[in-house]
């Protein structure tokens, strides 16, 4: 059978999915990254590359569409309207806005364009607007192009659910890290935005510290992170736990968030000092002066 035909046939389907193969897990790593390069050359969805290789068959790529119909892990959308916190879309000629623009073309040039792929975004104290600025730079940087994933790693208070009208009872981050989701990214929600993609936290978990702590968190990074051209991660404030320094640490960078009239430059200080003491690299604070 060749391309074109293979092609006729799996677009009958019609299940919507043209990732199917991926995102229940049915390729290995390795057969996955030979799978993304062929797709690379020759434009072919997903599955079609991995039947035009052979590493499936099209039998392999129904079961695997009828799964991700079937499954809530993977028929991920939001369910209610974005948050008007998302100021880059309901007010994107205001000067926050703008000002988000900015930092978007200082993340670029300093980090993305540098090579580096991910970040946590956190703050010295609760209440310091890092999940605002996470949202809203994650937001920024899908419209001009970057395939962006916003991943919400505060398991004890997350917000992200709430901002692009997410259920916070369906599976997110720790469903994965809790086993009851066997693959990073059947809990992803694909396209909440054009080329932003939102990995909310999931239903809450005992000891989330140990679970940002262990081995299955550093290798669900690396698969999503060879999907995505950067990740940010929303963390919590780190007077509270040491959930943030654990992910910035894994990640490597971080980015400080301050809120004006409300943080303390010595709280400033001290995670900048706690951050560098998790090697992880501060690539720039911002003074978020807005809710």
């Amino acid at each position: 059978m060749n391309d074109i035909e293979t092609s006729q046939r799996l677009a009958a389907a019609d299940t919507g999915a043209t990732d199917s193969l991926l995102q229940t897990g049915a390729l290995t790593d390795e057969q996955a990254r030979v799978v993304s390069e062929y797709q690379a050359k020759t434009g072919l969805p997903f599955d079609e590359a991995a039947v035009a290789l052979s590493l499936a068959t099209e039998g392999d790529v129904a079961v695997a569409r009828r799964a991700v119909q079937g499954s809530l892990a993977l028929q991920l959308a939001p369910s209610a309207a974005l948050s008007d916190e998302l100021i880059v879309l309901s007010d994107p000629a205001s000067p926050r806005a703008e000002a988000m623009r900015l930092l978007r073309t200082q993340i670029i040039a300093q980090h993305v364009g540098a090579g580096r792929r991910a970040f946590a975004v956190t703050g010295a104290t609760d209440g310091s607007g890092a999940t605002y600025i996470a949202a809203n730079l994650a937001a920024a940087l899908s419209q001009v192009g970057i395939k962006t994933l916003l991943v919400d790693a505060n398991l004890r208070n997350p917000r992200v659910d709430a901002v692009f009208g997410i259920d916070p009872n369906g599976p997110g981050l720790s469903s994965y890290l809790s086993l009851d989701v066997n693959r990073p990214e059947r809990v992803v929600y694909q396209n909440v935005l054009p080329n932003l993609s939102v990995v909310p936290a999931g239903p809450p978990v005992a000891r989330p510290q140990e679970l940002l702590s262990g081995a299955r968190f550093r290798t669900g990074v690396d698969i999503l992170l060879r999907q995505h051209d950067v990740a940010l991660f929303d963390t919590p404030a780190t007077n509270e736990n040491a959930d943030a320094l654990t992910v910035a640490g894994v990640l490597g960078y971080a980015l400080v968030v301050a809120r004006r009239n409300h943080s303390f430059i010595k709280d400033v200080q001290v995670l900048s000092a706690q951050l560098a003491a998790s090697r992880a690299t501060v690539i720039g604070s911002v003074l978020n002066e807005y809710d």
